[in-house]
């Protein structure tokens, strides 16, 4: 067969027929044909002569042609080459070809020159005569083994197998071949499946072989045919690659299934059960930065307060696609991140929105499985003895097919939401070591190596979480800090354009919040806006679009008060009665009345002391303050506790008072007074405290009892009194005097004794629901009066 020796031929007499280089293709042509008669019917072949080695002191003889013979046809056609290129290398030998059903038999002595090339398509094969015994018959073809190819009609395909899977799992396996197992792979296919070639494919590369294999076959099929190639040649640790790519593949796309359910949907506010929005359809992107310490927002209408943190770093923002960035991931080395942030500050939304993004596809696609463990969750296993794989398992009941989560196509990520919500206490440093992630342990010592890093070290450990509970994690655990702080004022601006489809109204609600600014500062907070949304939204549905908005800010803190309080009962803490409610809340609203006249936002150890309240409950149940570290030196740091904002300080001090005179009668912004005639007016004690209240503020000296002076005024109205109903000693309201508050009132703005108080002093109208002027009394009286 041509290109297969080097050997010289041997003519009738046995002469040596002389080696000539001839030309690729010539002999294709059909030039130098010999010019002697031949029988009809018979074709006429000829075996051009061959010249020695090349001599360059020769020159060239002319081709002898006597020599020529002819030779009978094939009996069958041998394939055909384009090209004959270094990858015909990989062809077997003789012996392995006679397995071959398309061989052609060839009688022959000795093989032609390797200078030739043979092309089916511009020539035909050729064999010479035979010049001793007659040729021997060729056997017939040898069947090879073919894997049965099946394909059940009636079974449904998983979604999971796709074009796009099966291309990468299928290229992947075979890019694990070494370059001769490739070769012979791709001899193997050909022999077994020739038709699904018009020609060999020693030709083809990677890409082009698994793209005709998917061309040709169906999806199951393909892996079904690789399986079998790869099983028969002894590749049996590739199959089972192959096996447990398309295993993965399937849990991975009911991993995001189950995700979807579970995260696609959210309750926010006040909504009932059953009241779910589409996550996507109220998502507001969130102001997050690396800066991980930078303290509460003190921004303050009215205050001028110190910043409180000393944290010099230089400030970074970015946002919930940029959390786990692989770039930072492989180039920085980050694989533990640390995110914490205030109550309501929106950290769970930003959770959310990284799970949403990654089982929609959308980002973090080098993140292989990802699977959020909330502590909530994981409080209902505490008294179980378990691994992480256990963990996974019963959360997430799909991944128990698989054996281990350990993989090379990328990264599995575990969400560790709610760290301060974890019942049981973690100890970084009494804690046993624990490496293997499915041997079974307490809960606290597979969490406490989760986060160390023990188990399970090349994946990515994402932990949320209060301050409180993050700054005791060990520095060698956390690569990085972030911090959530809720919305900037474009932020704050595009939560309630989406949140009001009318554009009239997301326009009447942005000017109304931007006219006062305590409300405007406070919308930093996420759950505040969800507040503020939830009470104009009830307002225009109850008294039309042209309504006017509530300017009052007390009834939007009792509602935030509310939540957090929701929040911290769903957060598994203890239950209270209302009285052991009323009475935490009396205790932290004394602290912040203490605190406020001092004009004082740091709480010290001496403060939490007197007031008889736990800092773990006030800071991390409660969610009313916040602890965080302040750089006092190059190497100390300080912890500080504070509430989460100046307004919150301001509103609970209020509580404080309006709770001590409900309860006790008592006025503590005065001396009791000890008349006989006090019970003879309407609520003379509200009256009274009121007006205590009032000459207290405009003696302050920078205003700091102002915002206080508006919550204790608006504390009393109905509306407020019917959420405070559970903490009130009786279910009977107290009637408000809010006409006698607001004669007090105009009467100081018109002696205009504090010019620079009037402004707060209309907001304290707002705040009793009454116009700033004087209700029109008859001539009568008027001139009774006079």
């Amino acid at each position: 067969m041509a290109g297969q020796g080097t050997d010289e031929m041997e003519h009738d007499g046995g002469e040596t027929i002389s080696d000539v280089s001839f030309p690729l293709g010539e002999g294709v042509s059909g030039r130098g044909r010999s010019t002697t008669s031949m029988s009809e019917g018979e074709e006429d072949f000829y075996v051009p002569e061959r010249r020695p080695s090349l001599d360059l002191g020769d020159g060239l003889r002319p081709m002898d042609t006597t020599h020529w013979h002819d030779v009978e046809r094939a009996q069958s056609p041998v394939h055909s080459y384009n090209s004959v290129n270094s990858d015909t290398q990989f062809w077997p030998s003789d012996e392995e070809t006679e397995l071959s059903a398309t061989r052609v038999q060839l009688e022959r002595k000795e093989s032609y020159s390797s200078g030739y090339s043979v092309d089916s398509d511009d020539c035909e094969t050729r064999t010479r005569k035979s010049q001793g015994a007659p040729p021997k018959e060729e056997g017939p073809a040898v069947e090879l083994p073919r894997p049965e190819l099946i394909k059940n009609p009636d079974e449904k395909r998983h979604p999971a197998l796709t074009v796009d899977f099966t291309f990468k799992a299928i290229r992947k396996t075979l890019e694990k071949l070494g370059k001769d197992d490739f070769r012979t792979f791709k001899f193997t296919l050909w022999k077994r499946y020739p038709e699904s070639f018009s020609s060999p494919p020693q030709g083809m590369d990677m890409v082009d072989l698994v793209d005709r294999l998917l061309e040709i076959y169906d999806l199951e099929v393909a892996l079904q045919l690789t399986k079998a190639l790869l099983k028969d040649m002894g590749l049996k640790r590739l199959d089972a690659y192959l096996t447990d790519l398309c295993k993965k593949n399937e849990v991975r796309y009911e991993l995001r299934d189950t995700l979807l359910r579970k995260y696609s949907w959210m309750c926010e506010g006040f909504a009932q059960q059953g009241e779910h929005k589409a996550f996507d359809s109220i998502f507001n992107e969130l102001y997050i930065t690396d800066r991980g310490n930078a303290g509460p927002n003190i921004e303050h209408e009215v205050r001028k307060i110190d910043k409180l943190s000393t944290n010099r770093k230089e400030e970074k923002r970015i946002t919930c696609s940029q959390i786990f960035d692989p770039n930072v991931i492989y180039e920085k080395h980050v694989s533990h991140i640390v995110t914490n942030g205030i109550a309501g500050v929106g950290k769970s939304v930003a959770v959310q929105k990284f799970i949403m993004d990654w089982a929609e596809e959308r980002e973090h696609n080098h993140v292989y499985f990802l699977f959020p463990l909330p502590f909530k969750e994981l409080n209902l296993m505490l008294n179980l003895k378990i691994s992480l794989l256990e963990i996974v398992h019963t959360l997430y009941p799909e991944t128990k097919v698989l054996p281990t989560f350990e993989c090379d196509e990328g990264k599995v990520m575990f969400i560790c939401d709610g760290l301060d919500e974890y019942a049981h206490s973690l100890d970084f440093h009494r804690t046993e070591t624990w490496c293997d992630s499915t041997e079974p342990a307490a809960m606290h010592v597979v969490v406490t190596n989760l986060i160390r890093g023990n188990l399970l070290p090349s994946s990515l450990v994402w932990i949320i979480s209060r301050p409180l509970t993050s700054s005791r994690l060990p520095p060698e655990s956390v690569h990085q800090v972030l911090e959530v702080r809720g919305f900037n004022n474009e932020q704050k601006e595009e939560y309630f354009r989406r949140r009001f489809q009318d554009p009239a109204q997301a326009d009447k609600v942005i000017a109304h919040l931007t006219s006062c600014k305590t409300l405007h500062i406070m919308c930093h907070l996420p759950m505040f806006c969800c507040v503020v949304w939830e009470v104009f939204q009830r307002t225009f549905r109850e008294k039309g679009p042209d309504a006017e908005l509530p300017k009052g800010l007390t009834l939007m803190y009792t509602h935030l008060l509310l939540v957090h309080l929701h929040v911290r009962g769903a957060r598994g803490s203890a239950s209270r009665t209302p009285e052991e409610e009323r009475e935490f809340l009396m205790n932290l609203g004394k602290l912040a009345f203490t605190m406020l006249e001092k004009n004082q936002m740091v709480i010290d150890k001496a403060a939490w002391k007197d007031c008889g309240v736990d800092v773990a409950e006030a800071v991390t149940k409660s969610g009313l303050c916040i602890e965080f570290l302040i750089e006092q030196f190059v190497m100390y740091q300080e912890r500080i506790q504070t509430f989460i904002h100046p307004t919150i300080q301001e509103y609970l001090a209020a509580l404080y008072v309006f709770l001590t005179w409900r309860c006790t009668g008592q006025n503590v912004l005065q001396q009791p007074r000890n008349s006989k005639f006090s019970r003879m007016f309407k609520d003379p004690g509200l009256l009274d405290m009121h007006r205590s209240a009032i000459e207290r503020s405009l003696q302050s000296p920078d205003g700091n009892l102002d915002v206080f002076l508006r919550f204790l005024l608006g504390m009393a109205q109905t509306a407020n009194q019917e959420l405070l109903q559970r903490f009130l000693p009786d279910k009977n309201k107290c009637s408000s005097a809010s006409e006698e508050t607001a004669a007090i009132i105009r009467k100081k703005i018109k002696e205009n004794h504090h010019p620079d108080r009037n402004a707060n002093l209309q907001c304290c109208l707002d705040e009793l629901g009454v116009s700033a002027e004087a209700p029109r009394r008859s001539r009568s009286n008027s001139v009774k009066n006079q």
